[in-house]
């Protein structure tokens, strides 16, 4: 564990309605009945562990040919700005890696936004929530249901033969590596959530929440839920969880899409945390 180092891969920015994040954000009242909707900005980020027991990657951010690729709503609801340096695999490159030096990859879940490199990991060991994957992958076989699981990216990750190994929801922590386990979350902001926490010497712990929490606002002062939901009562039970685990082992949060956090956070190429 003191080898290990953690690093926050900058894969660029998507701009979108605040509503999608809090649900109810700017919500009409009988005085402002047509107040003007608020537009965000939200980080796509990857994990790097490095350690002497392997190689880890945590989500694998958008497909580069996401203009060709993605259905129509998806830029247009969300629009992507990224440029080529930002690239998941070339953010890799930058630190000496390719996709076969990744030992293990966890898929927080595999919506557009962290699932879209997830083919060029076959020497890897994919960890994800089972129901996750059999629900994605039902929704591919029967064109139903997809929402942001895209049909591109089910398809390459198909013909890519993947190593998987999939969570049921009665595995609630994983241990892949002394100092990193994997938290099974559950369903709420899509069929089935992975976390990670990694225990750091000098960091200390730090808790990666993925979409299980998009944002501080998502808990600060309460619990509110996002626009972008699959199973609500299951996201504020999740919620609940990831706080009160936090407190209880002393680890900070890491948001999925806080840019506020993002901007303060060390990325890859200013450096690491250990």
């Amino acid at each position: 564990m003191d080898t290990m180092k953690f690093y926050i891969l900058d894969n660029g920015w998507e701009t979108l309605d605040k509503s999608y994040f809090i649900a109810g954000a700017n919500a009409a009242t009988a005085s402002d009945r047509n107040p003007v909707n608020e537009w965000i900005d939200i980080p796509i980020q990857a994990y790097l562990i490095t350690s002497e027991y392997g190689n880890i990657l945590f989500d694998t951010g958008c497909d580069v040919d996401w203009k060709k690729n993605w259905p129509e709503f998806i830029p247009e609801q969300s629009p992507y700005f990224v440029t080529e340096e930002q690239y998941l695999l070339n953010r890799l490159g930058q630190l000496g890696l390719e996709a076969k030096d990744i030992d293990y990859v966890i898929i927080s879940h595999l919506h557009v936004d962290h699932a879209g490199n997830l083919y060029h990991f076959t020497d890897s060991q994919i960890f994800v929530n089972e129901n996750e994957l059999v629900q994605t992958l039902k929704g591919y076989a029967t064109n139903r249901d997809l929402d942001v699981h895209v049909p591109s990216d089910i398809r390459r990750f198909i013909d890519a033969g993947l190593n998987w190994k999939t969570l049921g929801d009665e595995v609630a922590e994983y241990e892949l590596i002394p100092g990193v386990t994997i938290l099974n979350w559950g369903s709420g902001h899509s069929f089935g959530m992975l976390g990670m926490k990694v225990e750091l010497k000098n960091t200390g712990n730090l808790l990666v929440a993925a979409d299980a929490l998009y944002c501080r606002e998502n808990i600060e002062p309460e619990i509110k839920v996002p626009g972008i939901l699959y199973d609500s009562l299951g996201y504020k039970r999740t919620a609940k969880k990831i706080v009160e685990y936090a407190r209880e082992t002393e680890s900070k949060i890491l948001f999925g899409h806080d840019m506020e956090q993002f901007k303060a956070l060390k990325k890859s190429t200013e450096g690491y945390y250990d």
